[in-house]
């Protein structure tokens, strides 16, 4: 297969920590050219350009697309723009790698995946929590049948203070939503891929927002906000500007009677858990995040700690999960292996996203026949 010639849209923290340091990887091995960036934004697209050694920076992405015609393009956007610039991109004739969560809304999600399909190209979601070594053994357990047939599960990421204040995801008219977008997306999605991609049925989902807006002088770690190698051009935070959630809870039923409780946070009066994981099985339980699984011996209960070994070669590095998914990229479209996230899958987590927020907005229970997904192929032309 030809180098790729590789754009990037949006360069905020994540295309700096995350997409460019994985792509740099394939670069060293002949297999990307990294030929321009664009971002509205003309600071961060310049050093952005400058930082990568990219020749090319562009603060209009359309004339990029038009200028460069990249084989392969990463959207890096705030969350509303996600499927502007992957559908821009796509029409361009690029394979496109689009940030989490993909699309907020089932028809959003529809128009991305039949646009790829119409323009014969490849859609790539970049839900990367499923390249997480444990996340990988435990989808293995599961598949194995250890845990027995699937009925509930835990999940929560907690964030005391954990406020990404240096982009604009406390800004609804650019994120959309909170730590449900930043957060939730990441652990629905593994979840549902671990218990055999089970189908949406129901979301009922709380929200609050009480800590962060009142804009007291509290300390704000970059690391617990998930910038975990700094942060490159801050925008300047104004929390009078914020108007998501900062603590989202819920309830989710899936297809064979499996339940989900959950609940995520940027900022709560709760000590920080970050990622926390159980599945209920009625063979065993599992805890995905500490490696334990329960299950009963005769008479007797048995916690059984796994020996999850982590060989990978990016162990400990920032964001490592991106270089795995990015080598699982290049490997599907040279036709050596399957990419990891399927449509169908990535389509339940845009359910997900869509019946929660609808749920918060309405102070009801959703359920995913509601869902407009609209006429097959709208907005493609």
């Amino acid at each position: 297969m030809k180098k790729l010639r590789t754009a990037i849209i949006g360069c905020g923290m994540i295309a700096n920590s995350a997409h460019l340091p994985a792509l740099h990887i394939l670069e060293s091995e002949g297999l990307v050219e990294l030929a321009a960036v664009a971002d509205i934004r003309l600071e961060a697209a310049k050093s952005t350009a400058e930082r990568h050694g990219i020749p090319k920076y562009y603060t209009d992405p359309q004339k990029m697309l038009d200028e460069v015609s990249p084989d392969f393009v990463a959207v890096c956007t705030p969350n509303v723009f996600h499927k502007q610039w992957t559908i821009a991109a796509l029409k361009a004739g690029a394979h496109v790698a689009c940030e989490k969560p993909a699309a907020i809304s089932l028809r959003d999600a529809v128009e991305m995946w039949e646009t790829a399909k119409r323009c014969d190209r490849q859609l790539f979601p970049c839900q990367c929590m499923r390249w997480r070594s444990y996340m990988m053994k435990a989808k293995e357990l599961a598949a194995s049948g250890e845990l027995g047939d699937i009925y509930f599960a835990d999940v929560e990421f907690i964030r005391r203070i954990g406020i990404p204040t240096w982009g604009m995801f406390h800004m609804k008219e650019y994120n959309f939503g909170g730590p449900f977008c930043d957060l939730g997306v990441h652990l629905i999605d593994s979840l549902l891929w671990i218990a055999g991609g089970p189908k949406v049925v129901s979301v009922s989902g709380g929200a609050a927002a009480r800590i962060a807006p009142r804009g007291e002088d509290i300390h704000l770690s970059l690391a617990e906000s998930g910038a975990y190698s700094g942060v490159f051009d801050p925008r300047p935070y104004d929390p009078s500007e914020f108007n998501v959630e900062e603590f989202s809870d819920g309830f989710m039923r899936l297809e064979g009677g499996m339940t989900v409780m959950f609940k995520f946070s940027w900022a709560i009066n709760l000590p920080t858990t970050n990622l926390k994981l159980n599945i209920c099985g009625d063979r065993a339980g599992l805890s995905v995040d500490r490696g334990i699984l329960y299950r009963n011996i005769g008479r007797y209960q048995s916690d059984c700690e796994l020996k999850w070994f982590d060989n990978g070669k990016y162990k400990g590095v920032p964001f490592e999960q991106h270089r795995y998914m990015y080598r699982n990229i290049w490997n599907t479209l040279a036709g050596n292996e399957e990419y990891l996230i399927k449509e169908a899958e990535n389509l339940e987590v845009a359910k997900v996203i869509e019946c929660y927020y609808r749920s918060v907005d309405e102070g009801r229970e959703v359920r995913a026949s509601e869902l407009d997904a609209g006429s097959v192929g709208d907005g493609v032309r």
